[in-house]
């Protein structure tokens, strides 16, 4: 982002308010470039300048663009054709295109290459084009042959003649500088180090950083600069990646212990380029968890070995010798077994989850909803109590009388005895079984529909 003045600066300077209209339309490879881009342009021309709108998406851009002009616009090669094809963004009043950074919107998928394809066909034949890229490929040189014919390059003198720095890398998050700042102060305790940043917006951060550390007398061993740096000073820690060659150049002119630049994973080609040797720095704590689990698998597989391996997977991977070393199979095999962890691992999760979930809340008897048919629930009442039935509640003091001895005609009886136990009166076998006084004094069951 430190190089976005250098070609940015032309196009937004010939913007005309008063024509209307977008004039300046920036492609990305992603949205986060595009909001990236368009912090770099509010640093530069401040509040009252020029905006460049960030499209993160079409749907959210194509509603502000409705409502009010935009003078530029920064975005995806898809956001941007399915705003034109929504007719919220107009190519014809484009007077400037930048493509940031070429080389990774071509790396993209193949549907990034044909909506890219498809906003340059579009463009009027006088829109001025610029092409940024951070290294010369195949696949750029042959865009730029397609939609720049005699263009003009620009290459930087200090990226080809400055001599390489080797140096270290802690990687970071857009918004995690800060807290990897911390943290790399922690681990590496230097006497003296400077931290080198490129606009006001970081030295800000710094600063706020350093404060908290308690770095904020005026002979601080850390201190913040944009270049300057003391001989001798054991650290150099760049806040943002250097913006050149020869930034880099100059820190190492100061003959630091160690250099460290905080760097988004994009962002590591582009210092790999810059510099002699890269080479990440581990932080203490990560480090050490990373050591110990290393130490405790290489303890189990000891473990294995002492015991005895066995003959059968000795002979299933036997074959593979002929191809790969005996180190490349194990270690296959290792990334089998911390894939099958880590899936077992996330299924227990899933169960304990599950099983501290609150319980169900009981649904009251009569409660709209109510699961009446519910297998196990006990719905006969209390002999001496109130019962709740299907005509209201019945006391039992003032039992109705049964009607048709009970359910469907068959007479209600608390118990019963086997069905072979007597004769049956005067039908075959004999004997007249009548029910009990007990049952003929209860009332009929109507909790039953």
């Amino acid at each position: 982002m430190a190089s976005v003045p250098s070609f940015l600066t032309g196009p937004l300077e010939r913007v005309d308010p008063a024509a209307g209209g977008t004039q300046v339309l920036v492609i990305t490879a992603d949205s986060e470039t595009a909001l990236g881009l368009a912090e770099a342009v509010l640093r530069m021309t401040g509040p009252a300048g020029i905006e460049l709108l960030p499209v993160t998406s079409a749907r959210r851009a194509s509603r502000l663009m409705t409502g009010r002009p935009v003078l530029a616009a920064a975005g995806s090669p898809r956001d941007i054709r399915d705003l034109v094809r929504g007719t919220h963004l107009k190519l014809e009043s484009v007077t400037a295109v930048v493509l940031a950074w070429a080389d990774e919107i071509l790396a993209g998928e193949p549907e990034d290459i044909e909506a890219l394809e498809a906003v340059m066909s579009e463009l009027p034949k006088d829109a001025a084009r610029i092409v940024v890229t951070s290294r010369s490929e195949g696949r750029v040189n042959a865009f730029a042959e397609r939609y720049l014919r005699r263009a003009h390059r620009d290459i930087p003198v200090d990226d080809e003649s400055t001599a390489l720095v080797p140096m270290q890398y802690v990687t970071v998050s857009p918004t995690s500088r800060g807290t990897a700042l911390r943290r790399l102060l922690d681990d590496m305790d230097p006497p003296s180090a400077a931290i080198i940043v490129g606009d006001d917006e970081s030295e800000q951060a710094v600063a706020r950083t350093l404060k908290l550390l308690g770095y904020s007398s005026g002979n601080a061993p850390v201190r913040v600069t944009r270049r300057e740096i003391e001989p001798s000073t054991y650290a150099v820690i760049f806040f943002d990646i250097p913006a050149s060659r020869a930034a880099l150049a100059a820190a190492a002119a100061a003959s630091p212990v160690t250099i460290v630049a905080l760097a988004e994973p994009r962002e590591l080609a582009a210092l790999r380029r810059m510099s002699g040797g890269v080479k990440p720095f581990t932080l203490t704590a990560p480090g050490n968890a990373a050591r110990d689990h290393d130490v405790a698998m290489r303890r189990e597989l000891t473990t294995i070995l002492d015991s005895g391996v066995a003959s059968r997977e000795m002979l299933a991977l036997e074959p593979l010798l002929d191809r790969h070393d005996g180190i490349e199979i194990a270690a296959a095999a290792l990334r089998l077994l911390e894939r099958e962890r880590t899936l077992r691992k996330a299924a227990q999760d899933e169960v304990r989850a599950h099983q501290d979930a609150p319980p169900r809340p009981p649904v009251a008897r009569g409660a709209p909803g109510a699961d009446r048919g519910a297998p196990g629930r006990d719905r006969r009442p209390p002999s001496g109590g109130s019962r709740e039935g299907a005509r209201g509640v019945v006391r039992g003091g003032d039992r109705p009388p049964p009607r048709d001895g009970g359910r469907g005609g068959r007479p209600f009886r608390e118990s019963r005895g086997p069905r072979d136990s007597g004769p049956r009166g005067s039908g075959p076998g004999g004997g007249d079984r009548r029910p009990s006084r007990d049952s003929q004094s209860r009332p009929p069951r109507r909790d039953r529909p």
